[in-house]
C-alpha cells in the first residue's frame, strides 16, 4: 500500500467510462489448479484511468474472489497511534523551513504536520500533493474494485491487514524520517514524478515503471519493511497457503510490489507458476 507515498509516486468508478489509451500491465499467473489474475494498482487516481484493461475485466466474470493488500473499505478498529518522536524534533531548521513551505503551498497546518511522526508527515504532504494534481482515493483502484466486489457479492481476501500496516509504519527505521527528508529534498520535482507516474501506468510501460522504482528506493532497512519482506510472505501465502489453493482469482496490490527480481510475480514464477503479461506495453513520454 505504502510504497508510492513513500517513494515519491502513488502506486497510488464507472466502468462505463471510454478510454482507448489507458492499458496498464495485467498478468496471468497460474499453475494445474489455480489462476491469478494481478493488476497493479494506483491508490489514488483519475476517472480516465477507467475502463480497466478487458482483459482484467474479463477474467473478473468468472473470478471466484478479489484479493488485496487491505480493506481500505472496512473500519479499522485500531486508534491511529502517533507516539514517538515529532517532525520538529528530528529534522534540522533547514528541513523545517522547507517543510514549512510545501505546507503553505499545500494548505495544510504547519503546526500539525510538525507535531506529528515523521512517517505520518510525508503520508500527508504527499497524499495532498496528490489531490492538488486532481488525483482522488475514491478514483484509486483498490477503492473502486472494492466497491464492485461488495456490490456482486464477490468474496474479498485481504493479503494482510489495515492494523498490520499501521504497525508496519510504526516500526519503520528511524520513524520514517529518511523517506521525508528525502520527499523534502525532492520536491521541487515530485509534481512532474507524479504525472509521470500515472502516464506510464496507464499505459503499461513497464520499462519506465521499473525505472521509477529503482530510483525512488530507500535504504535497505526501509525497503525490505515496505516492499520485499511483503512480497515474499504474500508469494508464500499464495503458494501455499490453503485458501488459495485452487480457483481463479483477482488480485491488486500496489504497482511497485510487481517490478524486479523480488516483485510478486517473479518470486510466484520461481515457485513453480507460469506468468504471463496479458496486456501491451506502451512507452511513455516522460
Amino acid at each position: 500500500m505504502f510504497k508510492k507515498l513513500f517513494s515519491k509516486a502513488l502506486m497510488v468508478l464507472p466502468f462505463i467510462t471510454t478510454s482507448v489509451f489507458s492499458e496498464p500491465i495485467v498478468w496471468q499467473i497460474k499453475d494445474a489448479n489455480r489462476e491469478f489474475i494481478i493488476l497493479g494498482s494506483v491508490h489514488a487516481g483519475t476517472r480516465d484511468m477507467y475502463p480497466l484493461p478487458s482483459a482484467f475485466l474479463e477474467h473478473w466474470k468468472t473470478a471466484d474472489s478479489l484479493v488485496v493488500e487491505a480493506n481500505i473499505l472496512r473500519p479499522s478498529q485500531a486508534p491511529l497511534d502517533m507516539s514517538g518522536p515529532t517532525t520538529s524534533s528530528m529534522l534540522n531548521h533547514q528541513q523545517l523551513e522547507k517543510l514549512a513551505s510545501i505546507a503553505n503551498d499545500l494548505k495544510l497546518p504547519y503546526s500539525s504536520l510538525s507535531k506529528n511522526p515523521p512517517w505520518l508527515t510525508v503520508i500527508s504532504i504527499q497524499m495532498s500533493l496528490a489531490t492538488q494534481l486532481g488525483l482522488s482515493a475514491d478514483q484509486g483502484i483498490d477503492t473502486i474494485l472494492l466497491k464492485r466486489a461488495m456490490n456482486e457479492d464477490l468474496p474479498i481476501l485481504e493479503l494482510e491487514s489495515v492494523e498490520q500496516q499501521l504497525s508496519m509504519l510504526k516500526s519503520m527505521p528511524d520513524h520514517g524520517k529518511e523517506m521525508l527528508t528525502t520527499s523534502i529534498d525532492d520536491w521541487d520535482k515530485m509534481s512532474s514524478e507524479f504525472t509521470c507516474l500515472i502516464n506510464a501506468w496507464k499505459l503499461g510501460d513497464s520499462q519506465k515503471l521499473t525505472m521509477l522504482f529503482e530510483e525512488s528506493q530507500h535504504s535497505e532497512a526501509i525497503d525490505n519493511v515496505l516492499i520485499f519482506d511483503r512480497n515474499e510472505d504474500w508469494a508464500e501465502q499464495l503458494t501455499y497457503g490453503s485458501t488459495y489453493q485452487q480457483g481463479e482469482f483477482m488480485i491488486v496490490v500496489g504497482a511497485f510490489h510487481l517490478f524486479g527480481d523480488k516483485g510478486l510475480p517473479n518470486l510466484l514464477k520461481q515457485n513453480g507458476f507460469t506468468v504471463t503479461q496479458l496486456t501491451k506495453s506502451k512507452k511513455v513520454q516522460c
